[in-house]
């Protein structure tokens, strides 16, 4: 089985601004590169492509090739015959496309395109589908290789493969699907099966925020359950209406906005009038202490919600899902799908945008 790795990772970015080496250790090729690195020695043919090659030290090179990793600044001569294509492309959501663009005629047939950590795999799926360049491939299946970490570190122990799951068409086959699953536990790896559009908030480096919210919405459940006894369904109401504004408010206004507009001070009181219990609710009593510490944990963002006016309302209240059903009732399932398709390639180039000024 071919597989082919676009991307090699920015040493410069894993060594000299992450400082990777002494934070989480590990030895360089991180990234892409190390991803090959693993496929090769588990005996894989694999080639990584980068067009930036003649800027890598010399070691590392060697490093890569002894492995069996065949290298080429040439998209097309990596993807020719590939079952698997890995994207370990730039942020930037204009040059995955163009990759994608590039070697999807190129793929072996059944072949399968990743996506990793810089792109999610239904915006490059729907962008590919939109621009009629799947005509004649459709056999080509969209799933991921997710690290969940920086390949070539001692954390990097599992990757998050897309499905199908909460799909109305599916992207993946379950022979594509099996296919990633081994070439990752070849590789040494652990495997965790996702719902496509779940990869990125489980395994990026939002996470963190994921994980926190997931926790707070069950010790949230537990007291609701033990100590105020009330119903289920208004639980998971509150729960919803707190998220969806909180990701519509940093969506629409940002980190500065939502420090505005929430109040800290009234939620520091209302948060300490809402601890029943401390024994079991150890997470709202650590965010109490954050909300307490923010003026030296990130002075910046006080500054920036000082004078931050919002320009454009914000409706921060309906929930997404049944937003989304309303809206199919009125336009359709054709339309709508155009609309997010649309919207999430406005939401990476705005993203990109905002990442190179």
């Amino acid at each position: 089985m071919k597989v082919a790795v676009f991307g090699f990772g920015s040493l410069n970015y894993y060594l000299n601004k992450l400082n990777v080496p002494e934070r989480l250790g590990g030895e360089p090729p991180y990234g892409g590169s190390a991803m090959a690195l693993e496929f090769a020695k588990a005996g894989y043919d694999t080639v990584l492509a980068d067009p930036n090659l003649d800027k890598v030290p010399a070691e590392v090179i060697k490093k890569l090739e002894d492995a069996g990793v065949k290298l080429t600044g040439d998209d097309v001569d990596a993807a020719e015959g590939a079952d698997v294509a890995i994207l370990f492309t730039p942020f930037r959501a204009g040059i995955t496309f163009k990759v994608a663009e590039t070697i999807l005629p190129h793929l072996a047939e059944n072949g399968v395109i990743c996506t990793t950590c810089t792109m999610s795999i239904l915006v490059l799926n729907s962008y590919l589908q939109n621009a009629v360049l799947m005509e004649g491939r459709e056999d080509v299946g969209f799933s991921t290789m997710h690290p969940a970490a920086i390949p070539g570190t001692p954390q990097h122990k599992h990757y998050l493969i897309a499905t199908n799951e909460l799909l109305k068409r599916p992207i993946v086959s379950e022979e594509q699907i099996e296919r990633l699953k081994k070439l990752a536990e070849d590789a040494g790896k652990k495997t965790y099966l996702l719902p496509a559009e779940l990869v990125s908030p489980v395994g990026d480096m939002g996470i963190v925020t994921t994980a926190i919210a997931f926790a707070g919405a069950i010790e949230y459940y537990r007291v609701a359950r033990d100590v105020l006894k009330t119903r289920r369904s208004m639980t998971e109401f509150q729960i919803v209406q707190s998220l969806q504004v909180v990701a519509s408010l940093v969506a629409k206004y940002g980190l500065g906005g939502l420090i505005k507009l929430l109040n800290i001070d009234a939620m520091k009181d209302s948060l300490k009038s809402m601890v029943l219990d401390e024994n079991i609710q150890k997470t709202t009593l650590s965010a109490s202490e954050i909300l307490e510490k923010l003026p030296e944990i990130a002075p910046e963002l006080l500054k920036e919600a000082e004078t931050f006016t919002p320009s454009e309302p914000c409706h921060p209240s309906a929930p997404s899902p049944m937003l989304l059903n309303y809206m199919e009732e009125l336009v359709g399932d054709d339309v709508l799908k155009g609309i997010l398709r649309e919207t999430w390639k406005k939401f990476y180039s705005d993203v990109s945008q905002r990442e190179e000024s």
